[in-house]
């Protein structure tokens, strides 16, 4: 087997060729970039948890004739030494939620795409929105304080 005679230039050009990393698409650089941003947004957030020992977090059947049954969520949290939990219903209709204690507050609603909608909720702690598909959570804002539930997908 005979080997081909490269100069050195031919050799470096054809080292340099296979070297040479592929070009990026713009989209995946946006999106590592809105990644890296959000790694620190929430510092300043108390997570809420949600309560699965509570049985109101069933899962949504995967499959069936009529419409979904209403799913029942709880999440929990505490930031100095206030607690607070948020209740929220989920169904076709929309998202209907109060806030434990009750207090007024502003309510965000979060999807992977930022927020997509803010309500006040009344003296009673009681939101709502419209529905929504896909992962989403809430963050709520009582006074100076900010929570955030976790992540679900609806």
């Amino acid at each position: 087997m005979s080997w081909p005679k490269w100069s050195d230039d031919e050799l470096l050009a054809e080292l340099r060729a296979a070297l040479q990393e592929a070009p990026v698409d713009q989209s995946v650089i946006r999106a590592a970039d809105a990644a890296f941003t959000w790694r620190t947004i929430d510092t300043d957030l108390e997570l809420l948890g949600l309560d699965t020992s509570s049985g109101l977090a069933a899962a949504v059947p995967v499959r069936g004739s009529g419409p979904a049954a209403p799913r029942t969520l709880v999440f929990h949290g505490e930031r100095d030494r206030e607690r607070l939990s948020v209740e929220v219903e989920i169904d076709e209709a929309g998202i209907v939620g109060q806030l434990i204690p009750a207090q007024p507050g502003q309510v965000i609603l979060m999807t992977a795409a930022g927020a997509q909608a803010t309500t006040q909720a009344d003296e009673a702690g009681c939101f709502a929105f419209p529905a929504q598909s896909g992962p989403l959570r809430l963050e709520c804002r009582l006074g100076t304080d900010r929570f955030v539930t976790e992540w679900v997908t609806v």
